[in-house]
């Protein structure tokens, strides 16, 4: 294998030995209305996800290219929250695959229906989810599908993986310009056929998913962010979804700053009330001076000597 194919992703079966060959293929995944299918497969003791096509797909070129077209978009991007794309393979009876990490852990659908979510989880896999966006728009991509089923919570350490790139659509491209995605999610603009999209579709979608969430934990900060997002106009919501995280930090320290507003102002109360009723006189301070005879301290003067006791008189 040259390095030329190693770098660029590409690998062709015939320069693969039979131990580098995946073994224990099987199929875990067909879709329902769209063309791909995806099978598990083992590498060097390793479990991968392969991306293929539907045998009724197969060898079309339009669904080929699009398949490309994902593993194009999906290799270019390293992100801790984003699923990386490893290669593009032809296998025996599978055909053209896109070879993609193993991710161990379940759907964010899957995450909330078992009652998992809670109100710290739920800002936690906002944040993780505007970062793997934000990333992904300074790279001009929009995922136009984001939905809790295209979103991996693993199951060690609970974090986000953005996966399924296949209606990903940037300005590189001119295939699969056509309306798609899941409708419920979909923002407005995105049902207009011709219609560019950009960052702010996601930010619709971001939006959904959000009030969702503020739904199962009953939570209004969410919700008060997510209304936002899913506002018709594009221009009228957040700008980028790093918006979005500085919106949901900026309410969770308003929310903390008045606890401590309150705090202060009980704590200036209490000292109040004690120097108020806790101290009722000032008494002179006096010192024994041979005997029983005392002087008040604000008296002493000069008289004090350097002993610390005043002298008599």
């Amino acid at each position: 294998m040259s390095d030329a194919d190693i770098s660029s992703g590409f690998i062709d079966v015939a320069q693969q030995t039979g131990e580098q060959l995946f073994t224990e293929l099987r199929e875990v995944y067909v879709s329902s209305t769209g063309y791909e299918r995806l099978f598990y497969g083992r590498r060097y003791g390793r479990l991968h996800i392969l991306k293929t096509l539907k045998p009724a797909y197969a060898g079309n070129p339009f669904y080929e290219e699009a398949l490309h077209k994902e593993f194009s978009i999906g290799y270019r991007l390293e992100h801790p929250h984003i699923v990386r794309a490893l290669g593009w393979e032809t296998l025996p009876d599978l055909g053209h695959c896109i070879v993609m990490e193993y991710i161990d852990g379940m759907t964010l659908r899957q995450f909330m229906e078992q009652g998992k979510l809670t109100p710290d989880l739920a800002r936690k896999f906002v944040c993780e989810l505007c970062d793997a966006l934000g990333y992904r728009h300074n790279k001009q991509i929009v995922h136009r599908d984001l939905k809790p089923d295209n979103i991996l919570i693993t199951h060690n350490g609970c974090n986000v993986k953005l996966i399924d790139f296949g209606l990903s659509d940037s300005d590189d491209y001119d295939i699969l310009k056509l309306p798609a995605g899941t409708r419920y999610y979909l923002a407005p603009e995105a049902l207009i056929p011709g219609q560019p999209l950009d960052c702010r579709a996601d930010i619709f979608s971001l939006g959904v998913i959000m009030g969702e969430m503020a739904e199962v934990l009953n939570d209004k900060q969410l919700a008060a962010v997510s209304r936002k997002c899913t506002r018709q106009k594009p221009a009228q919501r957040y700008v980028s979804a790093g918006a979005v995280a500085q919106a949901l930090c900026a309410k969770t320290f308003r929310l903390g700053r008045a606890w401590l507003l309150v705090a202060a102002v009980l704590l200036l109360f209490v000292l109040y009330i004690f120097y108020r009723y806790g101290v009722t006189d000032e008494r002179a301070v006096s010192f024994p001076v041979y005997g029983n005879h005392s002087m008040p301290i604000e008296q002493w003067g000069d008289s004090v000597a350097l002993t610390g006791h005043p002298q008599s008189f």
